[in-house]
């Protein structure tokens, strides 16, 4: 299937959000927007993936 994810088409064979996040190195301690929501917890790993769906994964960094 094919997922928009950080603003680009993307091909996965993952089912769920959590598992394509994982795939990527991205689900610890990530911020995850999919299909317009924030998801926290159990929510974004459970959700699951459609295609065409827009996916994004925002990352929170202290800086100075």
């Amino acid at each position: 299937m094919t997922i928009i994810y950080q603003g680009k088409p993307t091909e996965t064979d993952a089912t769920t959000v959590a598992d394509f996040l994982e795939s990527r190195g991205e689900f610890k301690n990530a911020v995850i927007e999919y299909k317009g929501e924030i998801l926290a917890g159990e929510a974004a790993g459970a959700a699951a993936l459609e295609d065409g769906a827009e996916l994004n994964a925002y990352r929170i960094v202290a800086g100075g």
